[in-house]
């Protein structure tokens, strides 16, 4: 009886590894994938190229 005990025990320490292991793997591929999907909506409405530029004329002096 007590090896029954020490198996379910090893088994439920396996799936708690195994479990955090792939949420792991699932997380850090969604927030790479979030990035991915970031990095091409800046690549597409880039802002910083549109910074605006003053056109200053030289003041008449008459």
């Amino acid at each position: 009886m007590p090896d029954l005990k020490k198996n379910r025990k090893k088994r439920q320490n396996f799936t708690k590894k195994l479990r955090r292991f792939i949420y792991i793997i699932l997380s850090a591929w969604m927030i790479g994938i979030s990035n991915v999907i970031y990095e091409e909506d800046r690549m597409v409405n880039d802002t910083r190229s549109h910074i605006e530029q003053r056109e200053e004329t030289p003041d008449d002096a008459s």
